[in-house]
């Protein structure tokens, strides 16, 4: 199974942000594209890991022609944008923010004393609607579909301990809680991005969460 650990990557970032880019996709990006990063699969273009600073935000800035979800890890954010629901975000949960014509601009912003996690994942929308929007989703147990890309969908899994994910052959995932021990006593653990190879995951502990992109037509 081919894989990618954060710590194997330089931190990056800007502003109160600190990150490890674990996808860019040329679509996206072209000559920026870093080279130890991947490409992407299906719709997704952009993957990292990131923390912010106690007090740090990533100061307001502007999206078009982007869908960005952003899971948060760790601790809380105050969530500031013109796509509405300025609300504070807690671990655990998930934003989903659909650029439409319109784009979108928002600001993210750590009052905590202690450092915020976020995976920060932009997609390429197949379709586009007139305005932006952003919802908010609390993942349950089990597969929670969170982004629709037409020919592939991303979905967050919530497994416990003993608990088995087969993802389809080609599919991409990455474990941001937690950790998985494959049928070949690989263990996959926090960190770690990798393409499924079919083989079953056993979750490891009574946490385990997974992010995956799969494609329509994934064996």
């Amino acid at each position: 199974m081919k894989s990618l650990h954060y710590d194997d990557l330089d931190i990056v970032g800007f502003a109160g942000v600190r990150e490890r880019i674990l996808v860019m996709d040329s679509r996206q990006f072209g000559y920026r594209r870093r080279e130890e990063c991947w490409e992407g699969v299906g719709p997704l273009t952009y993957l990292a890991h990131a923390y912010f600073k106690p007090g740090g935000s990533t100061g307001k800035h502007f999206h078009e022609g982007v869908d960005i979800v952003s899971i948060l890890t760790r601790g809380q954010i105050r969530h500031e944008g013109s796509a509405g629901h300025d609300d504070d975000v807690l671990a655990g949960q998930v934003i989903v923010q659909r650029s439409g014509k319109t784009g979108f601009s928002h600001n993210e912003i750590n009052a905590d004393p202690d450092v915020s996690g976020m995976v920060q994942i932009w997609l390429k929308p197949s379709t586009v609607p007139e305005a932006s929007s952003l919802d908010i989703i609390t993942p349950v147990t089990g597969e929670n579909l969170i982004y629709d890309g037409g020919d592939s969908k991303l979905i967050v899994t919530l497994l416990t301990q003993g608990q088995v994910l087969t993802l389809p052959a080609g599919s991409l995932g990455y474990v941001y809680h937690g950790k998985f021990c494959t049928s070949e006593h690989t263990d996959l653990t926090r960190g770690t991005l990798f393409i499924s190879d079919g083989q079953p995951l056993t979750a490891i502990g009574e946490d385990v969460r997974v992010v995956s992109v799969i494609k329509d037509d994934a064996e």
